[in-house]
C-alpha cells in the first residue's frame, strides 16, 4: 500500500532554524509550498548520534513517506571521526529502508571556521559517495552557500560561523523546493 506523501526533516540547529525559531526555518518555508504535511524535527545542538538515537520516535512514529536527514555540523565542532558519523547515517538510512520510508540526505552547509570545516568536508564527501553507492536522493545545501562565500556574500547568508541568516534559510528552502519537486514529481509553478 502506497503511503500518503508526508515529509519529516530531522537534524540539528540548522534544521530547527537557530538562531531564530522554527517559523523561520527552511523546513517551514517548504511546508508552505507543498500540499502535504512537512514536520520539523531539528534540535539545536544535536550530534548525529543524538539524531540517530531519536530517529524512531521523531521520524518513524509519524509514518512519513520521506525523511530528510541533515546533520554533522556539531560533530565537526566536536572533531568526531568520520567513522562514527558515517555509521550514524548508515543506521538512519537502514531504518528508513526497513520501514518503507524514502531517505533523503542533506549535504551540510559550509562552516566559516577552517578547522571545523575540514571535518565537515570529510562528512560531506562521504555523504556524496554513500548517496551514489546506495542510490539515495540528496539535497545539495552546500554548493549555494559555497558560491555565496566565493562571491564575498557570507554576511548576507550567514548569521554566524555556522548558522544561516534569514536569507540563508530562504536559500536552503529554495534549494530543497527545487530538488523535492524533481524527486516527488511535483510540477514547477509557471511564472
Amino acid at each position: 500500500m502506497k503511503r500518503t506523501t508526508k515529509l519529516v526533516a530531522i537534524g540539528d540547529s540548522i534544521t530547527e532554524g537557530f538562531p531564530y525559531t522554527k517559523k523561520e526555518s527552511w523546513v517551514t518555508y517548504i511546508s508552505q509550498e507543498f500540499p502535504f504535511q512537512v514536520i520539523n524535527k531539528g534540535i539545536n545542538g544535536d550530534l548525529t548520534q543524538n539524531i540517530r538515537d531519536r530517529f524512531r520516535r521523531d521520524v518513524v512514529s509519524f509514518n512519513p513517506s520521506h525523511a530528510i536527514i541533515l546533520g554533522g555540523t556539531n560533530d565537526a565542532y566536536a572533531n568526531y571521526p568520520l567513522q562514527s558519523v558515517s555509521h550514524n547515517f548508515e543506521v538512519m538510512v537502514k531504518i528508513c529502508r526497513d520501514e518503507g520510508i524514502t531517505p533523503i540526505l542533506g549535504l551540510p552547509i559550509p562552516l566559516l571556521e577552517p578547522e571545523e570545516e575540514m571535518y565537515l568536508s570529510q562528512y560531506r564527501n562521504w555523504l556524496i559517495d554513500y548517496g551514489k553507492l546506495k542510490n539515495l536522493l540528496t539535497i545539495d545545501f552546500y554548493t549555494p552557500f559555497l558560491e555565496s562565500i566565493e562571491a564575498g556574500e557570507e554576511a548576507r547568508f550567514f548569521a554566524d560561523e555556522a548558522h544561516p541568516s534569514l536569507e540563508g534559510y530562504k536559500l536552503m528552502a529554495q534549494t530543497a523546493l527545487h530538488d523535492l519537486r524533481i524527486f516527488l514529481k511535483i510540477p514547477f509553478e509557471q511564472d
